[in-house]
């Protein structure tokens, strides 16, 4: 099909975007003006607006970072993007199956990567099929990461420097503002915006829930793995990481001005230098004036007491970090043991007793299947869990809950369903993702599967749809969630054996290498 050109007018200026295979898209969109020189480390500032029509036809610049690093082994490269690094990347993309005035409900994809790397490009986040699928509209963001998004600067400088440590978050703020003006030019409905997100992603979206400037700009929200928003840092963790930084700078904190006048490239070498000693690195931070607390606590949960929240991992998130080393899918026990007396101090009969307790709710799990479930659990379901109930306890607008449980086929089903794994289902793109996803028809069945309950819930708020079971809301008492398979299936507390062992120990998301690390 010919490509065919579409007009809109936003409050900027007048885009053109390009209409094929059903649906419109318009890329590099500006939501705020480049973040270099004077803007950098400031709020954003609002973008200029420009005569004519301005094509809208390429995808945008990512934030500048170090290497992704996230598409190095081989099933995991149907992530890469290609797109340049630069601080114009305030951008976003929209798909939509039409302009005409429709008031579609609107869904935001914030990207994954933590709080450093990655971008809302590439031919896997391209949302024209799930906008088709699910006759909504879809927007995918860029905005500041690492040292350029989250640098803690206001103990030095509020005044001046105040928003530093939540730039990336203000970013997001700002290109939803940008959705609520204008998406009703692409025939979406400002009322109704949903943003989903994985990894980082999810964990932007927790930040933003108890962001009170981001109140009433969405009104659902997705979080697919996401974690690390649950506990945001404070202040004083920041500062060794900030010294640290401005060290590697040769910058003392009363000529932050230099900050804005040393390249780009000599900022992220700064960062990866300052965090060769420091473990608390980008990550948003509990200022006082943007963000006031973790988005779980008692005193943030009312600002959110109204959205709906759906969440969700995958059964086997910790084969993501094993892909570029598949010696760790055939540990022994002994190996197994001394990984996890190294990281929890446990001794060797502790070590026995967590490993026969995994075997509960699997008895043929060889020694790397307990691991494997061992770190996914530690490190994203039981902190997903643990923020369903606080937010199912405040007795506001539910939480519905999820687990990804369908296993990649490639290399006889050894990866299982890893870290990420659910971004290709979501977006309906599993034919762009065959290293993972394999070949044959299951994928895409799985992915109406998904791709069902995320439009329903951004429709509605509800999740339930006529592909699955009926589906109620997360509790401590029942514990329900979906599982999302080619044959979706309602459980009550899903692996409850290996959540009661593993609810007593917890695991520092920035100190987790005896449980990584392969040792002969």
């Amino acid at each position: 099909m010919v490509n065919e050109a579409v007009l809109v007018e936003t409050v900027n200026g007048k885009l053109r975007g390009l209409r094929a295979d059903g649906a419109v898209s318009f890329k590099g969109v500006p939501y705020a003006a480049p973040t270099g020189a004077g803007n950098r480390f400031m709020a954003p500032r609002p973008v200029a607006a420009w005569a004519g029509v301005r094509d809208a036809f390429e995808l945008g610049d990512r934030c500048t970072q170090e290497h992704e690093t996230f598409g190095d082994a081989p099933i995991l490269s149907w992530y890469k993007q290609h797109e340049a690094f630069s601080e114009n990347c305030c951008v976003l993309n929209v798909f939509t199956p039409d302009t005409a005035p429709a008031r579609r409900p609107v869904m935001v994809y914030i990207h994954g990567g933590g709080y450093c790397t990655g971008g809302g490009g590439g031919p896997v986040l391209d949302g024209a099929n799930l906008a088709k699928s699910g006759d909504v509209v879809v927007v995918t963001v860029n905005h500041r990461l690492n040292i350029f998004g989250y640098l803690h600067l206001g103990h030095l400088d509020a005044e001046q420097f105040g928003d530093a440590g939540n730039n990336g978050q203000l970013d997001l703020i700002a290109a939803l503002r940008w959705i609520k003006a204008n998406i009703a030019a692409f025939g979406g409905d400002p009322d109704n915006v949903t943003l989903f997100g994985q990894s980082g992603g999810g964990s932007k979206i927790l930040v933003l829930m108890g962001m009170p400037a981001a109140k009433g700009l969405f009104h659902r929200a997705i979080n697919m793995s996401g974690t690390s928003g649950t506990s945001i840092a404070s202040p004083e963790t920041t500062l060794p990481y900030v010294s640290a930084v401005l060290d590697a700078l040769g910058i003392s904190g009363k000529q932050l001005h230099k900050l804005q006048e040393v390249p780009a490239e000599a900022l992220v070498a700064a960062r990866l230098k300052a965090l060769g000693s420091q473990r608390e690195g980008s990550r948003p931070v509990i200022d006082g004036r943007h963000i006031l607390g973790s988005p779980m606590a008692p005193e943030i949960l009312p600002l959110h007491a109204q959205v709906p929240v759906l969440m969700g991992t995958t059964s086997t998130e910790a084969t993501f970090y094993f892909a570029p080393d598949p010696r760790h899918l055939s540990l022994t026990s002994n190996q197994v043991k001394a990984r996890l007396s190294a990281q929890f101090g446990l001794d060797d009969g502790g070590a026995a007793a967590l490993m026969a307790a995994y075997r509960q709710d699997g008895p043929n799990r060889s020694p790397s299947d307990i691991l494997i479930a061992l770190i996914s659990d530690s490190m994203f379901r039981i902190p997903i869990i643990r923020a369903a109930e606080s937010k199912a306890a405040a007795k506001g607008a539910p939480v519905y809950m999820y687990n990804f449980t369908w296993n990649a086929p490639v290399e006889g089903g050894k990866w299982g369903t890893p870290h990420a794994m659910d971004i290709p289902f979501a977006f309906g793109n599993t034919d762009r993702a065959k290293v993972l996803t394999g070949e044959g028809p299951e994928a895409a069945e799985v992915a109406r599967n998904l791709m069902a309950a995320f439009v329903a819930f951004a429709r509605t708020g509800n999740p339930a749809n006529p592909r699955m079971p009926a589906w109620q809301p997360y509790d401590a008492t029942t514990r329900t969630s979906m599982k999302i398979d080619l044959t979706c299936e309602a459980v009550n507390d899903f692996r409850g054996a290996d959540r009661v062992a593993m609810s007593h120990l917890t695991l520092d998301p920035f100190n987790r290498d005896a449980l990584m690390t392969y040792r002969d």
